[in-house]
């Protein structure tokens, strides 16, 4: 088997120098080749087959951006990042057709490490040569929402604040109204309505809330979706999601593994937005996106597996469950491919 391959393209030799004295200590497995040259970088393309290529946003020869576009094209099985020092990371919104990361400069090493891992594992999916190819040459990926990436920050901190929760979202009202109108939906079946977003979070959790915002920044809140689609998707994942934390409190399951399963049944059917109505490998697309995104193994491998007629007897708690639900809400796998293809 051939090393895992990684292209680095800067013009700045300082930054070139610095990346390979650290990964020449720390990854000596991987086959890494560094390029001043955009240009000399595209021609070696073709004999290099990398697993992951990083390119500067400025530089001389050639944009990052446009040197990403071709390598799209070139290689479309490589994981493309863009190293920007835009303070406003204005490159991400720009790059999303070209780029599947955006890191910022300068970084720490910590941040290439995650980069080589999220590689190996997306490398590791087993998606045909065709879907990984497609999925690589999507001309736009979703991303994160801004306000989700804003409340992932205030989760990171050794003691969130919910009123900062609330907060973020009431800048929002379009998110705002629809929150509000989720939470006091049959769905959640409290037993009282609220105006009060800061009460809305403290009902559902940090954790539900945050990931409720990422779905309907997506599903309903995103103008490249269509509305039925969006709307479908969403209705999709929160009944699921309903199977899901029925079956956890059935079994007795921790909090941690019944999150879990919890976001993995409101994210399951995320790859639609890639594969469109085209959808017979929804589940390796959205584990595929949400590998990029950094989301917690346990859940990667739940969505991955949710459609598997069978499970190894060893598999996560919370693959079992998402497995079982999906089952439950769609009858067979082949009625969940068509749930998700209308």
């Amino acid at each position: 088997m051939n090393a895992p391959c990684i292209v680095f393209v800067d013009n700045e030799p300082g930054v070139l120098n610095a990346l390979r004295r650290l990964l020449r200590l720390s990854h000596r497995d991987w086959d890494m080749h560094f390029f001043s040259s955009p240009v000399q970088a595209l021609d070696q393309l073709d004999s290099l087959t990398p697993w992951v290529v990083v390119a500067d946003r400025h530089m001389s020869e050639m944009d990052g951006i446009e040197l990403l576009g071709h390598v799209a094209d070139t290689a479309p099985e490589a994981i493309r990042v863009l190293l920007s020092g835009d303070a406003q990371m204005e490159s991400a919104i720009r790059a999303t057709a070209a780029a599947h990361l955006v890191i910022r400069k300068p970084f720490e090493r910590e941040v290439i490490d995650d980069l080589l891992t999220r590689a190996r594992v997306l490398h590791q999916l087993p998606l045909s040569g065709t879907l990984r190819s497609r999925l690589g040459q999507q001309e736009s990926l979703p991303v994160l929402p801004e306000v989700y990436q804003q409340i992932t920050h205030v989760l990171e901190q050794q003691e969130p604040d919910v009123a900062e929760v609330a907060e973020l979202i009431r800048h929002d009202q379009v998110l705002l109204s629809r929150v509000l109108q989720l939470v006091n939906s049959p769905f959640f079946g409290f037993n009282s309505r609220t105006h009060d977003v800061e009460v809305a979070v403290m009902r559902l959790g940090l954790q539900t809330i945050h990931n409720l915002v990422l779905i309907i920044e997506l599903y309903q809140h995103n103008s490249t979706v269509p509305r039925a689609l969006g709307d479908r998707l969403m209705r999709d994942a929160l009944l699921l999601a309903e199977h899901v934390g029925t079956l956890a409190d059935s079994r007795g399951v921790s909090r941690n593994i019944r999150n879990l399963a919890v976001v993995s049944a409101l994210l399951h059917n995320i790859g639609v937005l890639l594969l469109g109505a085209d959808s017979q490998e929804y589940n390796l697309a959205s584990a595929y996106l949400l590998e990029l995104w950094g989301f917690e193994s346990e859940v990667i491998e739940a969505i991955q597996h949710q459609l598997d007629p069978d499970l190894p007897s060893d598999c996560e708690p919370a693959t079992e469950i998402l497995n079982a639900a999906v089952k439950l809400q769609y009858g067979t796998l082949n009625d969940a491919v068509e749930a998700n293809s209308d």
